[in-house]
């Protein structure tokens, strides 16, 4: 990963790596966490190597797509995350909320 990073990959937490590998349709990044056993997939874009004059340009690209689609995901469960504290019934003439089963 240091090699990519290097090359303009943005860096991953700790326990965070990139994995390239070919899939069936063509070469793909993927984002994964380790485990206890293994590791987790959390986002993955394609690499388009027409689109670049090298193998590597072509490769940090996917890293940069894939990191920004990461990231945008994460930030969509924070904010759903942060709007679930409001679920329930709001009663202007109660001081407490209600929470509603479903």
């Amino acid at each position: 990963m240091a090699e990519l990073v290097a090359a303009g990959a943005p860096e991953l937490p700790d326990g965070w790596f990139y994995r390239v590998a070919y899939d069936r349709v063509g070469l793909k990044v993927k984002i994964r966490e380790r485990r206890t056993f293994g590791s987790r997939s959390h986002a993955y874009a394609w690499v388009y190597e027409e689109d670049h004059d090298d193998a590597l340009s072509a490769i940090v690209d996917a890293c940069r797509r894939v990191h920004a689609r990461m990231t945008d995901e994460l930030e969509r469960r924070e904010k759903a995350q942060a709007a679930g504290q409001f679920i329930g019934d709001h009663d202007p003439r109660r001081s407490r909320v209600q929470q509603t089963r479903t």
